[in-house]
């Protein structure tokens, strides 16, 4: 059954049990994204330079599933970010193809420079989302019939 976000978001919001309905849904589809983390950390491994421990470290980043379900802006998002010695690390650079690094462990302004590494960590395996895409359909269904009794 074709719905649009607006309708489900309308509907929910009229609904009384409304949070045990989000919250199955919540769980479903996070047990659905679960698969997709590992295939984006186990492609980063694959591609991503293994001497200097770049793959590793990028696929040890913190990726985390967010759910929305208000309105216009309903929507489900992957999210990747890792946290380096002070502040966050680009890693829309280094899905681009660049990593900034220190000269030979020289970390003072100036002394950094970009290398290029194989491009698409993140973006090669979230091209096909089929599986998350299947998911989400079969459980707005399902929250459907749930809540329309």
């Amino acid at each position: 059954m074709a719905v649009s976000a607006e309708q489900f978001a309308r509907e929910l919001k009229a609904f009384d049990g409304r949070r045990t309905v989000v919250k199955a849904m919540r769980r479903a589809l996070t047990r659905a994204a679960k698969p997709k983390v590992r295939e984006v950390r186990a492609y980063a491994q694959e591609i991503l330079p293994a001497r200097g421990g770049l793959g590793t470290w990028v696929s040890r980043a913190t990726i985390s599933f967010q759910i929305s379900y208000a309105g216009r802006s309903a929507g489900i998002r992957l999210r990747g970010r890792r946290k380096s010695m002070k502040d966050r690390t680009d890693l829309f650079a280094a899905d681009a193809g660049t990593v900034r690094h220190p000269s030979w462990g020289r970390r003072f302004r100036g002394q950094w420079h970009a290398q290029s590494v194989t491009a698409g960590w993140w973006s090669t395996p979230m091209q096909d989302d089929t599986a998350i895409a299947a998911a989400v359909d079969a459980e707005v269904d399902r929250a459907f019939d749930e809540i329309r009794g």
